[in-house]
Order: C-alpha cells, then sequence, then structure tokens
C-alpha cells in the first residue's frame, strides 16, 4: 500500500525468478452511509475502509492522501477535516486546527504544497488553506465562491474551481496563484451544476455536470466543444486507473460507479450494491506486491532524502546492483516519465541525484529502480515553487 511515511519499499533479488509487480485499489465515498468503501481493481469489494461514522464522519465529500501515509476526509456535516490511519482505517482525531469550517466539502494539495478545502456554507463560502500540520492558513479565495467543488491548477499556477451555484446557474471560475479573481472561464450558458473537472494533456477541461447526467467538454479558453460522456444521472467525482488509465466516476443517481476507456465509451459499473450510496469520490492508490521464488535472497533498500519538496533528491540503493540497471520515474497512472541508466555501484552500494526535470507538474511520483532481478520503489511528493 502506498505510504508517503514509509521511506523504503522491501525486495529481494538473489535470484532471477525473484518478481515484484504493482497492483492498485480504489476507495469510495459511500456518502449516504458515512462511510468510505475499498475495493480491489476489478471492483470487487473489499470491505468498509472506513467504517459508517467513523469518528462522527457525517458525508464524506474527499479522501486525500496525506504525505505522512496518513487518509484525510472532509465530511459536509463536520467542522474540521478527519484523519484516519492509511492502512488500518482506524480514525485519528481531527487534523484542522484554527478554522471551523462550514460545511466543507472537495480538497487537494496544491502546488504550494497547502491543502485546499471548498465550503458550502451559509456564511464562510471561500476556499479556505491549511499547511500539511492540519494548521490554518487563510482564506484563499478573494471573492465567495459558494457551493465550490472540484478544482485543479493548470501549468502557469492559475486555479480553477467548479462553483455549483444551485444547480441551474453553475460556473467555472479562475484565479490567479494568489487568490485573486480573474474571470467565468465557463459560464452557465450551457454549463448547469459543475461537480468535478480536470484539464487533459491537449489543454481541453473536462466538467462533470450532476443536472444535465453527462461530462461536457471546452478548450484551453472555456470554449464549448461539446458532450464527451452521457447517459450519466449525477455524475461527481472521478478517478483515472492504471495501467490503461479507464475512467472511474460515481453516480449519485445509480449508487454506481461507472468505466470508460480513453475515447468515453462505457464499459458498465466497474461496482455497484454491497450498500454503496451516493457515491461522489472516487480515488485510486497503489499497492504494492512481492512474491519471491524459493532460494535464499538478500533484501535491498531504496532510500529517497527528502521525500517532498522541489528537488534535487537524494537517493540510494543499500545493496549492489547489477549491470543493465535502470532508474525510472512514474505519474500516478504508472507512466515512466524519466529514465536513465544507473551503474552498478559497489559492495557499500550506490548514491546518485534526481532533480525533477521542468515538465513534471507537482505532485505525487513513484522512484523505481530494476536491474532484472531486482525492483525497488519508493514514493516522491514533487512540489511547486515558491
Amino acid at each position: 500500500m502506498r505510504s508517503f511515511l514509509l521511506l523504503a519499499f522491501l525486495s529481494w533479488c538473489s535470484m532471477p525468478s525473484t518478481w515484484a509487480q504493482t497492483t492498485y485499489e480504489v476507495l469510495v465515498n459511500s456518502r449516504g452511509t458515512n462511510a468510505v468503501h475499498r475495493y480491489d481493481a476489478n471492483g470487487n469489494f473489499l470491505g468498509e475502509f472506513i467504517t459508517s461514522g467513523s469518528g462522527n464522519l457525517v458525508g464524506p465529500e474527499q479522501v486525500l492522501f496525506h504525505p505522512d501515509g496518513s487518509v484525510l476526509v472532509t465530511g459536509f456535516g463536520n467542522g474540521a477535516i478527519k484523519r484516519y490511519d492509511g492502512v488500518s482505517g482506524a480514525y485519528l482525531g481531527d487534523f484542522s486546527t484554527g478554522y471551523v469550517l462550514d460545511t466543507p466539502s472537495k480538497m487537494s494539495i496544491g502546488p504550494d504544497s497547502l491543502i485546499y478545502v471548498t465550503q458550502w456554507g451559509s456564511v464562510q463560502k471561500k476556499v479556505v488553506r491549511f499547511d500539511l500540520n492540519g494548521d490554518f492558513v487563510d482564506e484563499f479565495t478573494s471573492i465567495d465562491t459558494p457551493n465550490g467543488l472540484g478544482h485543479f491548477w493548470d501549468a502557469q499556477g492559475r486555479f480553477y474551481l467548479s462553483v455549483y451555484g444551485n444547480g441551474a446557474t453553475g460556473t467555472v471560475q479562475r484565479f490567479a496563484a494568489d487568490g485573486t479573481f480573474i474571470d467565468v472561464f465557463i459560464n452557465s450558458a450551457i454549463l448547469q451544476g459543475p461537480t468535478d473537472l480536470w484539464q487533459e494533456a491537449n489543454g481541453d477541461v473536462l466538467v462533470q455536470d450532476w443536472t444535465s447526467g453527462t461530462v461536457l467538454r471546452y478548450d484551453s479558453t472555456g470554449s464549448y466543444l461539446g458532450v464527451y460522456i452521457s447517459g450519466l444521472t449525477n455524475p461527481e467525482g472521478h478517478a483515472f486507473l492504471p495501467p490503461d488509465g479507464d475512467l472511474l466516476m460515481g453516480d449519485w443517481g445509480v449508487d454506481a460507479v461507472h468505466r470508460f476507456d480513453g475515447s468515453g465509451t462505457a464499459l458498465g459499473f466497474f461496482t455497484s450494491g454491497n450498500g454503496l450510496a451516493d457515491p461522489n469520490g472516487v480515488y485510486v492508490r497503489e499497492v504494492p506486491n512481492v512474491g519471491i521464488a524459493e532460494g535464499p535472497a538478500a533484501q535491498a533498500t531504496l532510500s529517497v532524502t527528502p521525500t517532498v519538496g522541489q528537488g534535487p533528491f537524494d537517493l540510494f540503493v543499500q545493496h549492489p546492483l547489477g549491470s543493465g540497471a535502470r532508474f525510472q520515474v512514474l505519474d500516478a497512472l504508472g507512466r515512466v516519465v524519466e529514465e536513465r541508466a544507473l551503474q552498478q555501484g559497489g559492495s557499500e552500494g550506490l548514491p546518485w541525484q534526481w532533480m525533477p526535470g521542468a515538465q513534471l507538474a507537482p505532485g505525487r511520483y513513484t522512484a523505481m529502480v530494476h536491474d532484472g532481478s531486482t525492483v525497488l520503489r519508493a514514493p516522491i511528493m514533487v512540489t511547486g515553487g515558491d
């Protein structure tokens, strides 16, 4: 299981038949039952990761994987971000302090390594920020953003926010990196009730419309291009499932998670049933599995220092590597984004340094080293500049 607190991933490597592989699991909000469900990569139900009402959780809105390995959750009926053990799902206490949230909804870690939280309150309607210790920083947006939901940052650091409004007057608003309002990026001429949204590599912006049961496509200037996915009921929440990047999407109206291929073609339900109610958030995380062949095996460790930052990162393998060893960096979908050859190293191990390329966006990455008999992994969180 992915853990940003753990700085080493165990592997074994004296026999060529030793192997390692990575699988994934999916967490889904069950908002209607105040729980978070867990599934394998095939959609099989594995039980409640966060049990119903644990820590007095009311109406889960967003799950966020903290760099220290814990899991943060906002609840629509809670005044603080909740914190849970990243492995067991056990409640650890309130995470946020210094500011009582008013009907909190979606949250994410921004390029500045701060946690951004939207609010649906009758009084407090701005996006607010907390640091990674849970301490309140400020109200980020310069104007109220009533019923704000999904959000992302573009390559220029601008902040895009779905503002649901009353479900008929929804817009996507755009803000500068300092929170200053720029403009209404997408108006309500076609869009009605935006929930989640994301930007593709070509700059197009995809927006879920809860009211019309569609996903709409806009270009990088906010011009409408057409319907990307139709036939939904009340879509909210999305994630991409490696290795093919299939799109998973929650749907309140049918209490299920849909699955689509890269072209938007429906592949049926990813999961439904087992008490899932009002799924409004879908999240994918890595679960490393290691298989060991018979015979002696030596323990190897890949360490990274620091694990969170802009770089450079110092890496060290405490084990001699074989010929043909390579260092790769994988993004959240398991795609190789950087790669280079490594020397074999001596009996004391091999140190080297990695500086993320300018083309890499802030986010979670996996450092991987392999030489044909050894596969080692370690998580890295790349943050943006000040």
